[in-house]
């Protein structure tokens, strides 16, 4: 098996296990009044229960855009935006005094940044590369 083919199967691991609790929770969260967990824990660390929503929906838009990838740069912002969601998650957590479930978002935020890692090394490629790629589209032979 080629290097690059255990960089995608790491890739897609790592970001099926970060991104099916987050996406699936962001479709409870945005369609509904949200999972009693949730409302609960938003309640316990003073957040207004409207935030869940646009948490559902970011969280939908930014696993729409790290999955299918086709936006380059909307898939840094998502990765950000999962890397800000999980470590505020992580700190709202600690501050609030509920350690006990402080290490769950961070264990998200780790996952989140091994996927980012296979990411780049699955789906990257040199400026020559892309050059090469842009150009034989029409038609130029290098």
């Amino acid at each position: 098996m080629t290097t690059n083919k255990k960089n995608k199967i790491f890739f897609w691991v790592f970001t099926l296990l970060f991104l099916l609790p987050a996406a699936g929770s962001g479709v409870f969260e945005l369609f509904s009044n949200g999972p009693q967990a949730t409302v609960q824990a938003l309640t316990l660390l003073g957040y207004p229960l409207f935030l869940m929503k646009i948490l559902g929906f970011s969280k939908l838009l930014g696993a729409l855009a790290i999955l299918t990838g086709r936006i380059p740069r909307m898939k840094e912002w998502a990765y950000s935006g999962f890397s800000f969601l999980f470590l505020g998650a992580t700190a709202s957590h600690l501050l609030a005094g509920d350690t006990a479930h402080a290490p769950i978002p961070f264990i998200f935020f780790i996952l989140t940044m091994v996927s980012y890692y296979f990411s780049n090394k699955a789906f990257s490629h040199s400026a020559g590369e892309t050059i090469k790629r842009v150009l034989s589209r029409f038609g130029v032979r290098s």
